[in-house]
C-alpha cells in the first residue's frame, strides 16, 4: 500500500513533487523501484484535502467540510507512476480513499465501492477534477471500517 498526493486521469499518481509545497515532498524514494514490479498496487489518501472534516456515526461517514484541494486532477503535476504504463503491464492497480475505492481500467478510473453515507454524485463525482466511471455492480464498502471499535480481524 502506497500513498498519493494527487491522481490524473489517466491513473497516474504523483507523491514526489508539489510546487505549491516543496517542504511535504521529498522525492519518489523507493517509490517507483516498487510499483515498476508490482502486479498489484493499492495506493491509500484523502480524496480532498486543506481542511476536509468528517464525521463516523453509526457505520457511516459523513462529510462536514469538504477539503479546498482535489486530489483527482486532470494531469498530475509529476508523474512518479504512469497508468498508461501500468495497463501495458497489466498491473492490477486500486485506489483507496476515505469515500470510495476506485480501479484503474482501460475505459478509465472506475468508482467500485462507496463508503456508506457518502452520496456518489455529490461527494464523489462532484469532487473529482475529471469524470469517473461508474460500475455497474457499485458495491458499498464495509461498515465496520466507519465505527470506532475494533473489527475483530485477526492474523492467522
Amino acid at each position: 500500500m502506497l500513498s498519493f498526493l494527487e491522481i490524473g486521469q489517466d491513473g497516474s499518481v504523483n507523491v514526489s513533487r508539489l510546487a505549491s509545497r516543496p517542504h511535504i515532498t521529498a522525492g519518489a524514494g523507493g517509490f517507483v523501484d516498487i510499483t515498476a514490479r508490482a502486479r498489484h498496487i493499492v495506493f491509500s489518501g484523502y480524496f480532498t484535502t486543506a481542511g476536509a472534516r468528517y464525521d463516523l456515526a453509526d457505520g457511516m461517514l459523513r462529510i462536514v467540510q469538504e477539503g479546498k484541494v482535489r486530489k483527482l486532477t486532470p494531469q498530475v503535476e509529476h508523474v512518479t507512476f504512469s497508468g498508461r504504463r501500468a495497463l501495458e503491464l497489466g498491473q492490477q492497480i486500486t485506489y483507496v480513499t476515505e469515500r470510495c475505492v476506485m480501479q484503474l481500467r482501460p475505459t478509465g478510473l472506475t468508482v467500485t465501492e462507496i463508503a456508506p453515507g457518502v452520496e456518489l454524485e455529490r461527494d464523489v463525482l462532484g469532487q473529482a477534477g475529471f469524470p469517473l466511471q461508474v460500475d455497474a455492480d457499485l458495491r458499498t464498502m464495509d461498515a465496520r471500517l466507519f465505527r470506532p471499535e475494533p473489527m475483530g480481524l485477526r492474523l492467522r
